[in-house]
C-alpha cells in the first residue's frame, strides 16, 4: 500500500478532527511521526503527517473540500 501525506502539523491535535472525519467514512489514516513529535516537541523541524492510501485520495479530497466549505460557512 502506498501512502501519501495529505496534511502536516507540528502538533497531533491539529490533525485529529480530520482523521476522525475520514475514519468515519471508512478511510484508514496513519499519523507519521506521531510519537517523535511527542517526545521531541522542542525541535521545530519535526511534523506529524496525516497519511492515507493513494487509492483513497479521490474520496479524501472530496471530504476535505466539503469540510473546508462547511467550516467557511460557519464563519460567515
Amino acid at each position: 500500500m502506498n501512502l501519501v501525506t495529505i496534511k502536516k502539523s507540528r502538533t497531533e491535535i491539529d490533525l485529529l478532527v480530520l482523521k476522525s472525519r475520514l475514519e468515519s467514512e471508512g478511510i484508514k489514516c496513519y499519523l507519521k511521526n506521531e510519537f517523535t513529535t511527542q517526545l521531541m516537541n522542542y525541535i521545530p523541524t519535526f511534523e506529524v503527517e496525516l497519511q492515507v492510501s493513494t487509492s483513497d485520495l479521490e474520496v479524501v479530497n472530496r471530504i476535505m473540500t466539503e469540510t473546508e466549505s462547511n467550516y467557511n460557512a460557519t464563519l460567515n
